[in-house]
């Protein structure tokens, strides 16, 4: 059976955190449903479908629709994991990642499906770790962060400044973060500007 391919809106920040632009891509069947993944940042690559190089093995995953279904899937269609809400209700967000940790160049695709979907809709989102050079500088840049939040924020400011936005996302929104009201509330002004 063919899938209907949600539309996939995208956080597309070139630095710092002004207004994502959008991609829209209408279903085989009728209107688009959009997706807004805010971590791990991706981009469009074609009709629906997004593309995201993350620098973390184990990247938070943040879309802003409420999510009915993940499904966690290698590139040859092998399930790796999946998880449903319970009828009427959304997943929990930010979702931690549920697998064993991306080695680097690994690649997998996340499949979602926003609350009221039809049960064959799915935004596709295909993952792939940076090389083994830039997970490890992103690694040994978190070990030197420690729990100073200070030293969080700056990092995240050079990576925005850099246009580096998907290690800087990858940095907000890492569960080695401190637990800061600065830091949550740069999360909450990322969430409320959402994908434009």
């Amino acid at each position: 059976m063919l899938l209907k391919r949600l539309a996939v809106v995208l956080l597309l920040a070139g630095s710092g955190l002004s207004t994502p632009m959008g991609i829209r891509a209408a279903t085989r069947q009728g209107e688009p449903v959009q997706v807004c993944v805010l971590s791990p940042r991706v981009e469009p690559v074609d009709e629906g479908d997004a593309f995201g190089e993350v620098p973390v093995a184990a990247p938070t995953l943040l879309v802003v629709e409420p999510l009915q279904l993940v499904r966690l899937e290698s590139l040859d269609g092998r399930l790796l994991w999946h998880r449903r809400a319970p009828v009427g209700r959304s997943l929990p967000a930010p979702l931690p990642w549920p697998v064993a940790p991306l080695r680097p160049g690994q690649q997998v695709l996340l499949r979602l499906q926003p609350l009221g979907a039809a049960d064959d809709a799915f935004a596709h989102v295909r993952l792939q770790a940076a090389g083994p050079a830039a997970m490890a500088a992103t690694t040994a840049l978190m070990l030197t962060l420690g729990g100073r939040v200070e030293a969080w924020m700056a990092a995240i400011n050079r990576a925005l400044e850099a246009g580096d936005v998907s290690l800087a996302w990858a940095l907000l929104y890492s569960p080695q973060a401190p637990a800061s009201a600065v830091l949550q509330d740069l999360r909450q002004q990322v969430w409320r500007r959402g994908c434009g």
